[in-house]
């Protein structure tokens, strides 16, 4: 038997305009996964999903000379489809109950090297940032062909997660902000120029623990995404339900099209005056980075 976890993540800053050039910041999650093996008959896994997963499952394995079949038990603290790197944590967490079960421990680096060739499987073409950042831990800034480097964090982020399902297709999406590039280039280049001075900016209140600026520049962020249209009503009402709660900050994270936003709050003590604004008709938990 073998056992293996994973943080997840969330991109705070750069989803969509990253793919044409920007930089983006992602971060840890505190929210798991964590993932269990032990040799059995066939190849299954006990939580409903599709055969990607499995198909993902054996080349993990397989590239690790883990040739047998296994059934694998998965728990996780985060949903699928929310823009929180479940593949990417689910891949790293069973790269390292792989290891363990040949008796051995990966480094972050090869954990989120054999988590990359899961996540192949799962997106094709993958920038490899997910992996890094939920093998990795901590938060990364990223740039399509560049190394990730590390970004410090100089306090705590007490953040509020509000999921919905996802209404759209994250290619789809990716394609009508590619559009919106094409049909208005002079819109779409100002864009990105404010886009990249707003992480540059970011990165630096992450590194001094500047929670207020922070909370204004996801503000400004999410009003990035509702221009290149990856916003829908759900994720725009629990962004004012939660800016109504008291957060500093709040804007979709990942894809969007439903999926998940994530609200800053001042301190912890205020993570639950945020829930209590949301209420209960989204799922809504707490997760800390750093």
């Amino acid at each position: 038997m073998g056992e293996g976890k994973s943080l997840s993540k969330a991109i705070l800053f750069g989803e969509h305009f990253v793919v044409h050039g920007t930089h983006a910041i992602g971060a840890a999650l505190s929210k798991e996964i964590r993932v269990r093996i032990s040799k059995s008959d066939k190849l299954s896994i006990n939580i409903q999903t599709g055969q990607i997963v499995l198909d993902a499952s054996r080349k993990i394995l397989d590239s690790m000379d883990l040739r047998g079949n296994y059934s694998i038990e998965v728990d996780a603290e985060i949903p699928s489809s929310a823009g929180l790197g479940w593949s990417a944590a689910y891949s790293v967490a069973l790269a390292r109950a792989a290891a363990n079960e040949k008796g051995i421990t990966l480094t972050p680096e090869q954990a989120s090297q054999y988590a990359y060739v899961g996540e192949k499987v799962f997106h094709g073409n993958p920038s490899g940032f997910d992996n890094a950042l939920c093998a990795l831990g901590g938060a990364l800034m990223f740039k399509r062909g560049e190394k990730p480097i590390s970004v410090k964090i100089g306090a705590p982020l007490h953040l509020v997660v509000a999921y919905v399902p996802r209404t759209s297709v994250t290619r789809d999406l990716v394609a009508g902000v590619s559009r919106i590039k094409e049909e208005k280039p002079e819109f779409f280049s100002l864009l990105m120029k404010k886009e990249e001075a707003l992480v540059m900016n970011a990165k630096d209140a992450l590194a001094k623990g500047d929670i207020p600026l922070l909370g204004k520049l996801m503000d400004e962020n999410q009003e990035y995404l509702r221009q290149v249209g990856v916003s829908n009503p759900a994720l725009e009402e629990i962004i004012s339900l939660a800016k109504k709660g008291g957060a500093m900050g709040a804007k979709l994270t990942g894809a969007g099209g439903g999926g998940c936003a994530i609200a800053l709050a001042r301190s912890k003590n205020d993570t639950k005056t945020i829930m209590h604004a949301i209420g209960t008709k989204y799922l809504v938990f707490e997760a800390q980075i750093g």
